[in-house]
């Protein structure tokens, strides 16, 4: 009986050993963070290295972040290494299936600003390089990481804003990272609609309360100094076939913000707590997201984002709804609100000052702050319309401005560098023909090979895709060897574009000085 005892309770521990190692997967990662073995970074003031965290919080939690990772990810997967980000090379990515970026390696190439040479003004930048232009390995980032390194591959996890919390919403649960391998639940929880959601152009329909999902156990709107998420922006993200959004979080943007998404084999995890704050969920949700990310590592980005802030189409309808009553009167009944409760914290946070207690920063911000003043109708107007081009023409006249906007939505595009800017295209519109609509391709290629209006042609296609043909019968055989592949991609640069990384040439978008000076050779 005893021997009987004996091997039946070895065999369970062995069982429960062997699940144990099936349960990893074998997948080789890299973890790159800051180790406490280094000295810490100076210049903490910069968010590309703190995250956003106070100087204060950093200091105190500086080298804890990299055991924490090391540990989560070694209770799931067979290989895992670490790197001190200073002395990360991006050969050791190509040795790994998934590197987890937590922190930016040291650049390898400055941020470059170019300004016209007889102006003055500015033309373009250049974001820093982290990485060489032929990076391509599978990467989770971490909060403010994707875009610091992404910028300059193009990738679409870019910076919208430093200002993402705990919590996520808008969740796409039926995706693949809340399903597996490791099983979990994802809890949620109907909590306040954040009022960036509220007050957008498409969340007027949105309910006061939201399901919504803990993703950190803390958020830096607790006042902690904590570190701060990132969400990229949802414009466009999905346009081509391998990008996708997967869930907003707690910002003070929309509700297309992407908290959690994937562009390629580029995965953005945009909350910033380290698995000493994740939720036991969360835990789960992340090691299953590396996975995902490794199943998707052969992917390459079809669309390459080179300008994180140009306009697309969904500018004009954010333009529209500033002009409607129920814009303003959303923005004054939240400025009021806030105005009210200031005024209560502050009154709050004296008595707290007074008995002696320590007040947080943002404690600290409230007390010394002034009431929010509130715009009138036309100041409002001249702020979110006025900076528009477009605004000469139809002034702060609310109709004129939707008349306008509505008429020429088919031939809106914007420069490569644009800054939230958009122009109407005249060649286009003379042509009645959208520049969503492929057929705008087909009928400039039909005037070159009919000799007509050959110049306005060649501004077409030169504008709407990568591609320069000396003939028209070249335009036309590529034209229609490529037709039934093609997609519109208004975040790439409002091109055309073949659903296949390999088949487009690695050529930004051109400027229209960039394409006067083409044709004119």
């Amino acid at each position: 009986m005893k021997n009987k005892l004996f091997y039946s309770l070895a065999l369970a521990i062995c069982m429960t050993f062997t699940g144990f190692a099936q349960e990893k997967q074998s997948i080789s990662v890299l973890y790159v963070g800051y180790s406490a073995d280094k000295p810490m970074p100076e210049n903490l003031a910069s968010a590309s290295i703190s995250g956003g965290m106070t100087a204060e919080r950093f200091k105190a939690e500086y080298g804890k972040r990299m055991p924490a990772f090391k540990s989560l990810l070694e209770k799931y997967f067979t290989t895992v290494k670490i790197v001190d980000a200073r002395d990360y090379n991006e050969s050791m990515s190509k040795e790994v299936d998934v590197t987890v970026f937590d922190e930016a390696p040291t650049p390898i190439k400055p941020r470059v600003i170019n300004n016209d040479p007889v102006t003055g003004e500015f033309v373009s930048m250049e974001p820093a390089k982290y990485v060489s232009d032929d990076f391509n390995s599978a990467a989770v980032f971490i909060g403010h990481t994707s875009s610091v390194i992404g910028s300059s591959l193009g990738s679409k996890l870019d910076w919208y804003c430093l200002c993402l919390d705990r919590h996520a919403h808008h969740i796409k649960t039926e995706h693949p990272i809340f399903k597996g391998p490791f099983k979990t639940s994802i809890t949620l929880k109907d909590m306040a609609t954040p009022s960036g959601v509220l007050e957008a152009f498409d969340g007027m329909d949105v309910p006061k309360e939201i399901p919504m999902w803990e993703v950190d156990t803390e958020g830096y709107e607790d006042g902690k100094g904590f570190r701060i998420g990132m969400v990229a922006r949802g414009w466009g993200f999905e346009d081509s076939s391998n990008a996708e959004i997967i869930s907003s979080g707690v910002c003070s943007k929309q509700k297309t913000a992407v908290a959690l998404g994937r562009h390629g084999n580029f995965f953005l995890w945009g909350f910033a707590g380290s698995p000493d704050y994740m939720t036991a969920e969360a835990k789960k949700v992340f090691v299953n997201a590396i996975v995902y990310t490794n199943a998707h590592k052969n992917d390459k980005l079809i669309v390459r984002k080179y300008n994180e802030r140009i306009a697309t189409k969904q500018f004009i309808d954010e333009m529209a709804f500033y002009t409607t009553k129920a814009s303003y009167d959303s923005h004054v009944k939240f400025y009021e609100e806030l105005n009210e409760n200031t005024v209560k914290q502050k009154a709050e946070f004296a008595k707290k000052q007074a008995a002696g207690e320590e007040l947080s920063q943002r404690e600290k911000m409230i007390l010394n702050s002034d009431p929010q003043k509130i715009k009138t109708r036309e100041e409002y107007l001249e702020k979110n319309i006025g900076r528009n081009k477009w605004a000469k023409i139809t002034g702060l006249d609310t109709l004129a401005i939707r008349k306008y906007l509505k008429d020429n939505r088919p031939y809106f595009f914007s420069e490569p560098d644009g800054f939230y800017d958009l122009n109407v295209d005249e060649d286009i519109k003379s042509l009645q023909i959208a520049n969503t609509d492929i057929n705008v391709l087909d009928k400039a290629i039909s005037m070159l090979e009919n000799g007509t209006e050959t110049t306005k042609a060649k501004r077409i296609l030169l504008r709407y895709t990568l591609e320069n043909f000396p003939t028209a019968k070249a335009w036309r055989t590529w034209f229609n060897k490529n037709k039934s592949n093609m997609f519109f991609s208004e975040v790439g640069g409002f091109v055309w574009m073949i659903d296949d990384a390999d088949a487009n040439p690695k050529v930004r978008p051109r400027s229209e000085k960039e394409i006067a000076a083409l044709i004119s050779k």
